[in-house]
Parts: C-alpha cells; structure tokens; sequence
C-alpha cells in the first residue's frame, strides 16, 4: 500500500499542509482559508481539523510526517533529543513517525516541481531560519556556508529594520516588499554608493543609516534623503549578492542554481542575479509558503520514491474552484468589458501557490488607461507608491520589455520599452511582467483574446484581494468583494455578473 505523507509548516506565519495520498500532492495554505493574512496556527494540533476538512483524511492514518516548525513559538526543546518526545507524544499519535526539517533545508527541497534533479548549488537566504542562521548555500546535497543573524546580520532582517526607520507601517511580513516599491522613488548618490565595501558576511553594517550621516557630514541633511540613502544601499544590495553567488560557485555562471527564502521575492535583486547566472531557479513560492512542499519531498527522498507528479503546477491552492471553466464566448466578453475599460476580478480553476496573483485570481485592466493604476490602488486600498504588475503573452515579451528571461511566475523585471504603458510602468522605468504560455490555456486565451481586438497583447495583473487580506479562495468572498467596491466585472468560471 502507498504511503500517505504530511508536510506541515507550522510557526510564526504562513502555515501550510502538504499532503501526499499515494498518488497526487495537495496543498493548502491556512491564510486563504481563514482569510486571515500570514495566518498562523496558534497551537499544533489545530491543523488535525482542516486536513480533515481540506483532504478528507485523519491524522491516524497518515504513515509519516516532516514538521518544519520555529521550536520558541510553542515553547519546545531546541535540541532534538528533547524535541522528538515533545511533539510525539504531547501533540501527534505515537503511532506517527514525525520528522523534524531544518528551516532552510526545506526552502531548498521545496524548488523540487522546477527540476528534475537537484541542482549542484542550492542558495537560501531570508530573514532567518531556525536558531539564528541567515542564509545556507548548499553543495550537491551537503551544507558548504552557514551565515548567523548575530554574526554576519540578516539581508531579510535588515529590509524590514530599513521599513521601519522610513515609517512603513504595516505588517513586519510585509515591510521588506512595500520598500521595494518605495526605494525605486530615491536617486543613486553613486559617491556614497562607493564607500559601501560591505558584503555577505557583514550586511548588517550596510544597512548602518550613520554611514549616511557621515557621508554628508550633515545629520539634517541625511535625514531629509532617506529615499537616497535606501535607494543606494538597495542598488548596493545586487552587487553583494552577484559577488556571492561567485564566491560560492566560483563563477560557474552556467551552473545551476535554486535560490529561494523571502529575499528571493525581492524582484529587482533577482533580476540582476538571473542576468548573471543563467540557470538560477527561483520558484514561486520562495517564501515560507513553499516549506511544507519541502518537507514532503524530505519524506519522498527518504523513503525512496518516484519523484511526485504535480499537475498545474502552480495553481496548486486547494481552494474553492468554480464549476465550470470560462467558455470561448464569456472570454470574448471579459476581453471586451476590458478593451472597455472595465475593471474585471478573474476567478479561474485553483489558486496560485507564491505571494503573486499569475491569472486564477487577479484584478484585470486595460494597461493603456492613464490614469489605470489610481483607479487599482483605490480598490484594493494600497500605497499609492507601490507597482503593479503585468501579464503578457510569452511571444510578444521582447517588444515591450528589454529582457529575454523567462518570467513565467513574475519573479523578475524588466524595462518597459513602450510609451504608453505608464500604469504598469515603476518610477523607475521598469515592470514586474508575467510571460504567459499555453500551459494556462484559460488564462492566456483571455490575454490572445485581448490582443486580437485591441492590439495590445498583456493586462495590468494585480491580485484579487484588498490590502493586508489574502488573495481570495472561496467564491462567497469574492462576491462580496465585488459587490461592495468599484470593481465592475467579476468572472466566476463561466458565469460573469455585472453590475
């Protein structure tokens, strides 16, 4: 009889189940489902009630189990030894085999849906992992550097401390990705960019607003410049981390490498990594998201077994899904509300897995209309500094953007090169595009059906959710988003409603 394997990711944010019944993986991430934003359970046995109501399956009959879990947030033992006892016989069966996995060591495992064999290098960096550890390179399979939070400081860590002294004030989780858009609207001070001999193994000092002070000599000075001070320090940031990717791999630039952990959501950083080492995996799910798919496949590589078929990969979200998919003639009517100018909320299949909304549940709109991104930002309640994104048919890429890179699952930038295109388009020239292939058949025949009959082959994508929400899961919700704000069109499989 075929194993049935649990991953769980259980601390202080983002919890997630995976689950392996014998033959297919599911996946769920208690946020969507609570509509609670980087949910969390608050003890270890809450999440025995949602597999049963999520897979249909009871903890006891589960085989094997792989836990990824911040011991201090439920007041376990640290060490192992005392760890195993603990979470046997206090939370789970005996009869269980529980596994604890090391924090990045699932970051690392969890890249498994984007290869076939692991890569020669596997490069995790974050805010940090269990006990204090910052960033992890791994070596075919074997731990080659560790970096310490109280060593050598945290990038991760650093970024919200940076989005706090700019008063970005919002959710801790949330701090380093809002000042990704907020730093864009600064200037390189490049005299002061070059007095930055910083690296990995000391990017805490980078992040030292007093280098800024002494630089200008002047404290009022700095502190009207923040934006300067943060712009420089973040361009900064690409050269360290280009020169760590060469430490670690000898500037094997053809080398294959997975880099994941939440700095790998920093789009910019990615970019100018991807533009360097042409083989970097980055998944779309390189946040804490991802750690229970790593956990299982823990289980899969000790156990021996065949490597696990995920289909859909990324709409993997065990959410709510329509009934029906879109039918040829409701696609050609969204694309006309949208050559409209309409606002459309686009509910489709399973939802996506990663922080990004990649066409199942996104908030559509013409990218022509001038004015496109104050009427999003409206709706959703968000920044108004923040970018927006795009999704492009993959063949039309390089007549909008300067780049060749493959951006299926919108972890990359690039220059947009057209001029009409401003509400999409970052202060700082670029756009966080998204290629868009047939593998997404429904989504990419509403962008081919846009393109036919205005010309203009992508759509402004942003996700379905309001501001320090989750993007949405179930169709209830949906509904009474739509009904209570200015989004025109909602499109619910093959049903639209309008108002």
């Amino acid at each position: 009889m075929a194993k049935k394997l649990l991953g769980l990711r259980l601390c202080e944010h983002d919890s997630n189940i995976s689950y392996f019944d014998g033959s297919k993986i599911f996946y769920f991430k208690s946020e969507r489902f609570y509509n609670e934003k980087y949910h969390a359970y608050d003890n270890l046995w809450e999440w025995k009630n949602d597999i049963k109501k999520i897979f249909n399956i009871n903890y006891e009959d589960i085989d094997e189990i792989a836990i990824v879990i911040d011991p201090w947030r439920n007041k376990l033992p640290i060490n192992n030894e005392e760890f195993y006892p603990a979470i046997k016989y206090e939370y789970l069966p005996v009869s269980n085999k529980v596994y604890r996995i090391n924090h990045h060591l699932a970051h690392a495992l969890s890249c498994w849906p984007l290869y076939n064999e692991r890569p020669k290098y596997e490069i995790i960096i974050d805010g940090f992992g269990d006990i204090n550890n910052s960033w992890t390179v791994i070596k075919n399979n074997k731990i080659l550097k560790r970096g310490y939070q109280n060593k050598n400081g945290s990038l991760g860590l650093s970024m919200c401390e940076a989005a706090q002294w700019l008063n970005i004030k919002c959710n801790p989780y949330s701090a380093a990705g809002k000042l990704m858009g907020l730093q864009s609207y600064g200037k390189i001070v490049q005299q002061f960019r070059e007095t930055l001999n910083y690296d990995m193994h000391s990017i805490n000092a980078l992040f030292d607003t007093n280098n800024f002070n002494k630089f200008l000599n002047n404290d009022l000075l700095a502190a009207l410049q923040p934006l300067d001070w943060i712009r420089t320090v973040h361009d900064k940031v690409s050269d360290i981390l280009i020169n760590f990717f060469e430490e670690v791999t000898n500037k094997n630039y053809d080398a294959e490498i997975s880099y994941s952990g939440g700095v790998a959501q920093n789009v910019i950083w990615n970019t100018a990594l991807k533009n360097k080492f042409k083989n970097l995996i980055i998944p779309p799910h390189c946040n804490d998201e991802g750690l229970s798919l790593g956990a299982l496949e823990y289980l899969r590589i000790k156990n021996n077994l065949p490597k696990f078929e995920l289909d859909n990969f990324p709409y993997i979200q065990s959410d709510e899904s329509p009934e029906n998919n879109p039918s040829k003639e409701t696609i050609i009517e969204t694309a006309e509300h949208l050559k409209n100018n309409k606002i459309v909320a686009w509910y489709q299949s399973n939802g996506e897995i990663g922080p990004r909304a990649l066409g199942n549940r996104s908030l559509l709109l013409n990218p022509l209309i001038k004015n496109g991104k104050n009427i999003i930002n409206k709706i959703k309640k968000r920044e108004t500094y923040r970018p927006f994104g795009a999704s492009i048919l993959k063949e039309h890429v390089k007549e909008y953007f300067d780049t060749n890179i493959d951006n299926r699952h919108m972890l990359y930038i690039g220059k947009t090169t057209k001029k009409d295109l401003k509400c999409i388009t970052h202060v700082d020239g670029t756009c966080r595009f998204q290629s868009v292939d047939k593998s997404n058949q429904i989504y990419y025949g509403l962008i081919k059906e846009f393109y036919e009959i205005t010309g203009c082959p992508l759509l402004l994508n942003t996700s379905f959710n309001v501001n320090g929400k989750p993007i949405m899961s179930k169709i209830n919700n949906a509904k009474d988003f739509f009904n209570n704000s200015e989004i025109d069109i909602l499109v619910v499989g093959n049903k639209i409603y309008k108002k």
